[in-house]
């Protein structure tokens, strides 16, 4: 029975432990945290089956100075985390001409319809409706007119896509979301078949709890040397512990990398915080509710209502910007059309590729390490798609088309002109 370690107890980790169970593999999930606890926690709780394009795209290209010269933008870059962005940047321009989008669109529109079937019977097996909302989401339109024409269009180009969408006029919109103001409201896109879950936290805790059992272990410590045996398989140092395995998948989200370095293998993977408040003003809302221009959700949770998101590519542990917290609170109150009251505040990282597509597969090289990272925004959306590819690999089993295009082979061969 071949033993495996992986490294990182977020939802991705989580997942991927549990699949590879299932296949009968002993697991050592290795994580000095708790599970769940880092940006699994953080996150706005929405399986985003509407996510169909990648960031890296010409019309990003085409929004993105005005979104900086904004004073209440919601894209920040740290100047001091340029030169790690460098080779990020550069890729991300190559990846928003308009032949590469079309071709890294088309590989998350095959990604996320696998993802979305996977990760809803995930949900149902591990606890059903107490876990998660089937009411869909809406994401609103609200920054000046915009014709019914031209979301019908949006609406349109969704369903393109495989994703159930309507276009919806302002008297619609506020009749499904009565705490929505009506000041500024053009209209929304309404996604009838997206799910949000209750508490993201509780999701990582019942994955957690499945887990459990004989062909288990939790090593509760952070590895600091990942070593390949000539004998094959993988030695990690954790503080005093020494553990040897047969494989190892690393899914520490933007810890990877240092682990990565130090096997002289490098990606262009990137921090890129996000943000969220809890606000405890009571607010009656039924299902998430984006507000695109700002980059951020309003989603109903168990404890309250969570405004989550923004984004800022930054050093990971750099202190938080708390003008990032006053500022999602503004957006809900000019959304909500009153003041809210915050509850709690948090920040967390997530890890990001220039092509929109994350990182899954074996890393050139060195047997037995694979890698599952990268999945920016869609960590929770892609989590159970991810364990799937990766219990396929260590079975050594065809992958399917889609999966060719995350291979972190991508990133260390040169690109052609």
């Amino acid at each position: 029975m071949t033993t495996i370690a992986v490294i990182g107890a977020g939802i991705v980790g989580l997942s991927v432990s549990h699949a590879l169970r299932a296949r009968g593999h002993n697991v050592r999930l290795v994580d000095p945290e708790p599970p769940g606890k880092g940006t699994s926690f953080g996150n706005a709780g929405l399986v985003a089956n509407y996510a169909t394009a990648p960031m890296a795209s010409p019309e990003t290209l085409r929004q993105l100075p005005a979104m900086l010269a904004r004073s209440d933008r919601s894209i920040a870059i740290d100047p001091g985390y340029t030169p790690a962005l460098a080779s990020f940047g550069w890729r991300f321009l190559r990846a928003a001409r308009p032949a590469s989008f079309a071709r890294h669109k088309a590989d998350l529109v095959h990604l996320i319809d696998q993802a979305i079937a996977g990760q809803h019977a995930l949900l149902d097996e591990l606890g059903g409706k107490r876990l998660y909302r089937a009411n869909g989401c809406l994401q609103v339109v609200r920054d000046g007119p915009c014709a019914a024409s031209a979301l019908e269009a949006m609406a349109a180009a969704k369903r393109a896509d495989g994703v159930a969408c309507e276009a919806l006029g302002p008297g619609d919109v506020r009749g499904l979301e009565p705490e929505l103001s009506a000041e500024g409201l053009s209209g929304a896109l309404y996604f009838p078949e997206t799910r949000s879950l209750r508490d993201p936290l509780s999701l990582s805790r019942r994955l957690y709890q499945a887990l459990e059992g004989d062909g288990f272990t939790h090593v509760a410590a952070r590895v600091e040397v990942l070593t390949p045996l000539e004998t094959g398989g993988w030695r990690l140092q954790a503080g005093d512990i020494r553990l040897d395995v047969d494989r190892v998948v690393l899914c520490a989200g933007i810890a990877n990398n240092g682990l990565l370095h130090a096997q002289g293998i490098r990606l262009p993977v990137v921090s890129e915080r996000g943000y969220h408040v809890m606000l405890e003003t009571p607010l009656a809302l039924n299902r998430p509710v984006g507000w695109l221009t700002h980059h951020f959700y309003a989603t109903p949770m168990q404890e309250g209502v969570r405004l989550a998101g923004t984004t800022e590519f930054c050093p990971p542990g750099k202190v938080p910007n708390a003008r990032r917290w006053s500022q999602l609170a503004d957006w809900g109150a000019t959304l909500f059309g009153r003041p809210v009251e915050v509850a709690h505040e948090w920040v967390g990282v997530r890890h990001s590729t220039p092509d929109g597509l994350p990182v899954i597969g074996q890393v050139p090289g060195h047997p037995g390490l694979i890698v599952a990272y990268g999945h920016g925004h869609l960590g929770l959306t892609l989590s159970a798609e991810t364990a799937r590819l990766v219990a396929g690999l260590v079975a050594g089993e065809q992958l399917p088309e889609h999966a060719r295009a995350l291979s972190p082979q991508r990133f260390l061969t040169s690109l052609s002109p």
